[in-house]
C-alpha cells in the first residue's frame, strides 16, 4: 500500500498537511532508493447534492417541459454543453470526432459550469426558469 500525502503549493513551494507523517514515510526507505514523486492538482468530484439536483430538477423539468425521456435530456445537454475530448481521424470518416466529457468525470467546478450552461439554454430556448440548488430541495 502507497501512503498519499496531501499539500499545497503556494509560490512555487510544498506545504505538506501531514510532514511528521511524510518524513516517517521516508525514513522507511533504504539509503539512497530511487523513488518517484507525483504532484497532481487535487480533483474534487461532483457532490451527492450536486447530482441529485441536476437529475431531480434540472433534467427533470426539461424532460417534463418537452414530453422527452430523462435520459434523452441528459444526452442531449451532454452534448451540447459538457466539456469535448477529440478523437484523431478514424477512417472510414476521416474526421475529427468530437466527443462530451461523461458528467461523472467533471469536478465540482465543472459540474457548476455545465449545470449553469443547460439552466441558460433552458431559459433561453424553453423560457423555463430552473430554480438555483439553494433554492428547492431534492
Amino acid at each position: 500500500m502507497t501512503p498519499i500525502f496531501n499539500c499545497t503549493i503556494r509560490s512555487g513551494k510544498l506545504y505538506l498537511d501531514k510532514a511528521d507523517q511524510f518524513k516517517a514515510h521516508l525514513a522507511s526507505f533504504p539509503n539512497e532508493k530511487r523513488v518517484e514523486v507525483t504532484v497532481e492538482k487535487l480533483k474534487h468530484p461532483r457532490t451527492g447534492q450536486q447530482n441529485r439536483w441536476y437529475w431531480g430538477v434540472v433534467v427533470a423539468e426539461i424532460a417534463k417541459h418537452t414530453g422527452h425521456d430523462p435520459e434523452q435530456v441528459h444526452e442531449f445537454l451532454k452534448q451540447m454543453f459538457s466539456p469535448k475530448w477529440y478523437m484523431d481521424p478514424l477512417p472510414p470518416t476521416r474526421q475529427t470526432m468530437a466527443v462530451p466529457t461523461s458528467t461523472t468525470m467533471l469536478d465540482t467546478i465543472q459540474f457548476v459550469d455545465y449545470t449553469e450552461r443547460c439552466r441558460m439554454w433552458a431559459n433561453d430556448y424553453l423560457g423555463l426558469q430552473i430554480p438555483l440548488p439553494g433554492d428547492v430541495t431534492v
